[in-house]
C-alpha cells in the first residue's frame, strides 16, 4: 500500500507539472511565423543548348559526325511561395512549367543540299528550392536578395520528328520508326532578384512584383532507340540544358 500510495503522489505531480507547463506555453496562434508569400508569374528561357553528337555506344556514325544542338529560347509560366522567417532570410519553392523545345542537329551530311536536320521535340519543366539572403530590412520599398539551392529538371513529352525517322530508315540503319528520350537531372541554381512591395496603402493583402535572373545546371544522355534487323540499336548523346532564366511575377504576402 505504501508503494502505491507514493506511485500516485508520483502521478498526481506529474499532471500537474504537466499542466502548468502547458499553461506557460505560448499560443501556436500568437507565434510570430515571420511573412510567407505566393506570386505567379511569366518565365522567358535561354538554354545553353550544347549537346554532343549522336553515336552508338563505341563507333561513330558519319552523318552524325561533328553535329552540334540547336535550340531556340522559350516562355513558359512559373509559380513559386517564399517564407522569410526573419528579415534577412527567406526560403523559396519554385516551379518553372514545360517550357517546349524543338531540337534541330547542325552540320548534318545525310541529305543532299541541307545541312540541318530536325531530331525532335520536349519539353523541361524544372521545380527549384532556394535558400535567399536579403540585404535590406522590411522597411524598404525594393529588396534586393541572392539565393543558392538545388533543382530537378523533368524533361517530358519527348518525341522524334518524321524527318529524323526517314533517315533512319532511308540510311538502313532502322526498320520502323524509332524513339528519342531523354531523362531527368539534379543538379545546383543560383539566382538574383528583387522584391518590390507596394503597400502603400496598407492593404490586407498587398501588391508584389518581383523581377529575378536564375541559372541552374541540369545535363541528361539522350538516346534514339530504333529497331532493327537484329534486335534493336540506339544512339547516344550528351546534353547540357544549363539554361538562364527571367522570371517576372506578381502576387502578395500574408
Amino acid at each position: 500500500m505504501k508503494i502505491q500510495g507514493k506511485i500516485c503522489r508520483v502521478f498526481v505531480f506529474l499532471l500537474a507539472t504537466s499542466a502548468t507547463y502547458t499553461e506557460a506555453q505560448e499560443d501556436w496562434r500568437n507565434i510570430d511565423w515571420g511573412e510567407f508569400m505566393v506570386r505567379i508569374g511569366l518565365s522567358y528561357v535561354a538554354p545553353n543548348d550544347a549537346g554532343t553528337s549522336l553515336k552508338y555506344r563505341v563507333l561513330q556514325q558519319w552523318d552524325l559526325y561533328n553535329t552540334t544542338w540547336e535550340l531556340d529560347t522559350a516562355q513558359t509560366w512559373q509559380i513559386s511561395g517564399v517564407w522569410r522567417p526573419s528579415d534577412r532570410w527567406g526560403f523559396e519553392l519554385m516551379h518553372i512549367n514545360s517550357a517546349s523545345y524543338g531540337v534541330s542537329l547542325d552540320n548534318f551530311t545525310g541529305n543532299t543540299g541541307s545541312s540541318q536536320i530536325k531530331l525532335g521535340d520536349f519539353k523541361a519543366s524544372t521545380t527549384l528550392a532556394f535558400a535567399n539572403w536579403y540585404f535590406l530590412d522590411p522597411s524598404y520599398i525594393a529588396r534586393p536578395y541572392l539565393g543558392a539551392g538545388i533543382n530537378y529538371t523533368d524533361f517530358h513529352t519527348v518525341s522524334i520528328s518524321r524527318q529524323f525517322n526517314e533517315y533512319l530508315i532511308d540510311s538502313d540503319m532502322s526498320v520502323a520508326p524509332g524513339s528519342f528520350n531523354m531523362g531527368h537531372s539534379w543538379d545546383w541554381a543560383l539566382q538574383g532578384g528583387v522584391d518590390f512591395n507596394l503597400d502603400f496603402r496598407q492593404f490586407q493583402y498587398p501588391l508584389l512584383i518581383n523581377l529575378a535572373a536564375l541559372y541552374y545546371l541540369s545535363d541528361t544522355d539522350p538516346t534514339v532507340n530504333f529497331p532493327t534487323e537484329l534486335g534493336s540499336d540506339r544512339l547516344y548523346a550528351h546534353f547540357d540544358y544549363d539554361p538562364w532564366i527571367l522570371n517576372l511575377g506578381v502576387g502578395t504576402k500574408f
